[in-house]
């Protein structure tokens, strides 16, 4: 008995020592990398860390099954994460993520666009999944998704993002649906039948990427003749490696929120509000966007940008009315199934 009640001590002594160790970390922050996590870090982390003392370390791909088992085990190493709204919704629903206090943070959730804050996820930036292609290949096109379903007037292969969500309206779009009804005919009867009988017109000539640095270089490389893209990500290989690779704006594109989100029983919740708060205006915002080309949520913070910048953003008014919001609702009552579906697709 004395021998397991020493165990027991030992256990908790261990256990103490373990919080104590989690509690003087430092802030970490998550996101996927490449250009959009270099120009977070630049135009958010840099400047907290100047303005308030606290380190941020940094970690890269904030999966919910990473999530899940930290909470799960209650190992907590992550604090903030950039995650898309449909993932930060169903990490709220199961109880990953701290729900937020906004008085707390400290913003006016009226200074940014409607629709981009949710219970546990502070939305930060807009991305456009959009159709890009190689303008020195096909200097007269694609304009539709149509033409990218057309491999004999635009020979190659063509990318995909391996997963359904941005897929399955993609297909519906080149099977003639406007972007504004996509998400009615994939809740309708047979809605998602359309779309996979669409993706097996392309089958022959559909490769997945599974990283957007995999996107570019496949597309650089000519693997690609053109491919579903992420619209940050080609403006920057523009920017940095002097590509001519366009965007197709007017085919059609769906965007997406990510948002910021509190990983559950994290030990530096209040640094990570402090963090979040530092977002409240414009400025940081614009400069996000000067770094990477996504749509900032804070309404007021594209006026900061040069008419150039501003007509690369998917939320532009050049743009917006050739996109649709990923329904969230959606994707996350089928995003499993559908991910199933996909995967025993691409397997036959």
């Amino acid at each position: 008995m004395k021998f397991k009640l020493l165990l027991a001590a030992t256990g908790i002594a261990a256990a103490a020592i373990a919080g104590e160790v989690l509690a003087d970390r430092d802030l970490t922050f998550v996101a996927y990398g490449g250009a959009t996590q270099a120009g977070m870090r630049e135009a958010w982390l840099k400047p907290f860390t100047a303005a308030t003392g606290e380190n941020i370390a940094e970690d890269e791909s904030p999966s919910l099954a990473k999530v899940r088992a930290m909470v799960e085990t209650g190992n907590i190493t992550w604090d903030v994460l950039d995650q898309e709204s449909s993932e930060a919704t169903t990490g709220c629903d199961e109880g990953l993520y701290e729900k937020l206090d906004y008085a707390k943070i400290g913003i006016n959730k009226d200074d940014f666009f409607p629709g981009t804050m949710s219970d546990c996820g502070m939305g930060v930036y807009i991305a456009g999944n959009i159709l890009a292609y190689d303008g020195d290949r096909f200097p007269e096109g694609p304009t539709s998704w149509a033409d990218f379903w057309d491999v004999n007037k635009f020979p190659g292969k063509r990318g995909f993002w391996n997963t359904p969500k941005g897929t399955l309206e993609s297909a519906l779009m080149a099977d003639g649906v406007a972007p504004a009804d996509v998400y009615k005919v994939l809740r309708s009867d047979g809605g998602i039948d359309r779309a996979f009988a669409k993706l097996d017109e392309l089958k022959p000539n559909l490769l997945f990427w599974d990283t957007g640095a995999e996107m570019i270089n496949r597309l650089a490389s000519g693997e690609y003749a053109m491919t579903f893209a992420w619209n940050g990500r080609i403006v920057v290989a523009n920017e940095q490696d002097k590509r001519n690779f366009k965007i197709a704006y007017p085919a059609g594109f769906t965007y997406v929120i990510d948002q910021l989100v509190i990983v559950k029983g994290s030990p530096n919740v209040d640094k990570a509000y402090a963090l979040m708060g530092s977002l409240a205006s414009p400025e940081p915002n614009a400069e996000f966007m000067r770094h990477v080309p996504y749509s900032s949520t804070h309404e007021g913070a594209a006026d900061l940008l040069t008419p150039e910048r501003r007509a690369v953003l998917p939320l532009s008014p050049e743009n917006v009315a050739y996109g649709v919001a990923i329904d969230d609702e959606f994707w996350a009552e089928n995003y499993d199934s559908l991910t199933e579906r996909l995967n025993a697709w691409a397997a036959k």
